[in-house]
């Protein structure tokens, strides 16, 4: 039979990736001084350069350890590569910087060069990109992407591909609730700034701690949109309970009515019991609503506010009381991966069982610290034409690695090493972007079980023998410039 769904289906997914392309196909998705830079040196903007991401610190998170998991290709890319640039929208934005703008600069060499080596309207930009494929485990302090081409153009992309930060730590989070649960569902539709980074999180989610399986989420159209990624889960809401209530009737009597309706019509719910009170009217009414059906044992609790592994404790011990057989209880609350493993650890203690029948689910927790300070994402140049660079700070931990990046597994230790080595490994890279066109084509379950496979697998990571004499030489010369300059600065 055709699948009715198919076409919209395809033309949703398709209509995603094309809300994260470049507003208008503008020349303007980048900071300011990329212009004042490359009209100034047009002769730096036209060589060959390369430009690594870096997330410099890790996720501040038990259990996260320095480690991050790669994810968000297909979304990050489509920022400048979902299609080719159109020639005229680069004439129009050259019209606009040159002569209109506040800030009147535009690199004319650069781009006359872009556009002579491709004639007809549409132009893609002549940018190559490695980096770990999804799902890739690695550590903080590694280059995960390398950026190579012309440096002007690629030194464009700096805004969108500093944006990895979201997909990865969503990704990072997902592994570690899966490191506390092998169950759980995601209710941060409404915590998500708009739809689309709901749709983004969901898919970095996936990839991070799925192993595979599909994931519960609150989201239908990400269930409709990837039916193989996701499973939509709903039950009873306030807003529903609240609809009962009146002056002329008790508060517990327009609650039991609720609960009672909705199961006698769905037969299924996670009856929500905090509406009056979760420890006396809420378990008074979700117990007398299971015991009067039992015609279905798919009628559970839901807490989410208050004393959360308490109330998970008081439930099950109660029904096991009267003869009720165990139910699954949904537990929220901002709930965290340290929160699931606090519940956990009181019900086994209060109850001496496993809390199997336990469920999390999570909301705000997928979006805090989601932000590029976070892991200190910075995108710089590491080697213009065929000489090394290097960025220096007099902050710790801002310092770059030099050379034309690409990365290498050996045991536990990632080898960081430069593209004119050979390297006893397993090459990590791989290329994501050719020419100014998306090559990377990996499934989601494929991306999903390499995190599994590389979660625990590097703890360390070193410099290649290139690299590590590129660092040196930059270091020695460092510290004999500021020794000289310090003496010259003592004799003012």
């Amino acid at each position: 039979m055709p699948d009715q769904f198919a076409a919209k289906r395809q033309q949703m997914r398709d209509e995603l990736f094309a809300k994260l392309f470049l507003l208008g196909g503008w020349l303007g998705g980048t900071d300011t001084y990329k212009r004042t830079m490359w009209a100034a040196v047009p002769d730096a903007a036209l060589q060959r350069a390369c430009y690594t991401l870096t997330f410099r610190k890790g996720l501040p998170e038990e259990g996260a350890d320095g480690r991050l998991v790669m994810a968000g290709h297909e979304a990050m890319l489509a920022q400048w590569f979902h299609r080719p640039l159109r020639r005229s929208d680069i004439e129009l934005s050259r019209a606009w910087f040159a002569d209109h703008a506040a800030t009147r600069a535009f690199p004319t060499e650069l781009w006359d060069a872009v556009l002579a080596s491709q004639p007809g309207e549409e132009v893609t930009l002549p940018v190559d990109i490695w980096g770990f494929p999804g799902g890739q485990a690695f550590l903080a302090g590694v280059p995960c992407l390398a950026f190579e081409g012309p440096g002007g153009v690629t030194s464009y992309l700096e805004p969108a591909m500093c944006r990895y930060f979201a997909p990865v730590i969503l990704a990072t989070k997902a592994r570690l609730m899966r490191e506390a649960t092998s169950r759980d569902a995601e209710f941060g539709l409404r915590s998500a700034p708009v739809e689309v980074c709901n749709l983004v999180l969901l898919l970095a989610r996936y990839v991070g701690g799925s192993n595979g399986e599909p994931q519960l989420t609150s989201n239908d159209t990400a269930e409709f949109m990837y039916p193989e990624l996701f499973r939509s889960v709903g039950t009873i809401g306030h807003e529903m309970m609240c609809a009962a209530q009146s002056f002329d009737r008790s508060l517990a009597e327009a609650e039991y009515e609720m609960m009672d309706r909705f199961v006698s019509r769905m037969g299924t719910a996670s009856l929500l019991c905090d509406l009056v009170d979760a420890e006396t009217v809420g378990l008074e009414n979700a117990l007398r609503v299971i015991r009067s059906h039992p015609e279905t044992d798919r009628v559970g609790i839901r807490v989410d506010s208050g004393d959360i592994a308490g109330q998970c404790v008081l439930y099950f011990e109660r029904m096991r009381q009267l003869g009720i057989t165990p139910r699954q209880i949904v537990f929220e609350d901002e709930v965290t991966p340290d929160a699931v493993r606090r519940v956990y650890a009181v019900f086994r203690e209060k109850t001496g069982q496993e809390p199997t029948m336990l469920f999390p689910g999570a909301g705000g927790y997928w979006w805090r610290l989601v932000h590029r300070d976070t892991v200190s994402a910075a995108f710089k140049r590491t080697a213009t034409a065929d000489r090394p660079n290097v960025k220096f700070s007099n902050s710790p931990g801002k310092e770059t690695i030099p050379g034309y990046i690409r990365v290498y597994g050996r045991d536990d230790t990632l080898v960081v090493a430069d593209a004119s080595e050979s390297i006893a490994g397993e090459p990590l890279f791989v290329k994501l972007v050719e020419q100014g066109r998306v090559v990377y084509r990996e499934t989601f379950p494929e991306q999903a079980a390499r995190a599994g496979r590389t979660w625990d697998r590097y703890r360390r990571w070193e410099p290649s023998p290139v690299v590590g004499e590129y660092l040196r030489r930059f270091r020695e010369m460092r510290a004999a410039e500021i020794a000289a300059a310090r003496a010259r600065i003592g004799n003012w």
